[in-house]
């Protein structure tokens, strides 16, 4: 997420095409899979709360990922034992999980650590403020995000930068409540029709 491009008939990327090949030995092509991953959430009609996301944050989640979401390093002091979440060494502003639903859903199906996708721990509520939360903890910026999305019609609601094809805030596009976004997405289409 803050890499670089790696040569296609490089070492790693051939590890990668190795592993990638490893995993799908024996699933046939088109298989539904189950097990870890995640659903939406049953998404609040309201903003983020950011304090309650802080306290879910110390609550569950500091123990791992630190007090400042610098994560924890390895004790073999290469890499992370647990990864961080915000700083240098996190994911950048224009990530995925930048995006509070797309951070909600994982944080509630596979957060905290020993949680099954089956039996989350957290409720909806809660995964929704904390992923706001964390998301909203400095991060790597990443270059050209206007140029994300060249159809702004597709975008994400929750895409947190613009340019946006509505008139709504990027406050509201990082926080929510995102329903009047895509009500106004529904009328632009119906107009452009």
């Amino acid at each position: 997420m803050n890499g670089r491009v790696l040569p296609l008939d490089g070492l790693e990327m051939k590890a990668f095409l190795a592993y990638t090949k490893w995993l799908s030995t024996g699933i046939p092509d088109g298989a539904k899979l189950t097990g870890a991953g995640t659903i939406n959430i049953k998404e609040p009609d309201r903003a983020a709360d950011l304090g309650n996301g802080a306290k879910v944050y110390a609550d569950t989640c500091a123990v791992c990922h630190g007090k400042d979401g610098r994560g924890q390093q390895a004790t073999t002091g290469s890499g992370y034992q647990f990864p961080p979440i915000a700083g240098p060494d996190s994911y950048n502003n224009g990530a995925g999980m930048t995006r509070v639903l797309n951070a909600a859903a994982f944080v509630r199906h596979n957060m905290p650590l020993g949680t099954t996708f089956d039996a989350p721990v957290l409720s909806d509520a809660d995964a929704y403020d904390v992923a706001a939360y964390i998301n909203s903890l400095d991060r790597p910026a990443k270059a050209n995000l206007e140029k994300d999305f060249p159809i702004k019609m597709q975008k994400p609601v929750d895409a947190p930068y613009g340019p946006y094809v509505d008139d709504f805030p990027a406050e509201q596009h990082k926080y929510g409540p995102f329903g009047p976004i895509r009500a106004k997405l529904r009328e632009l289409a119906a107009t452009r029709k």
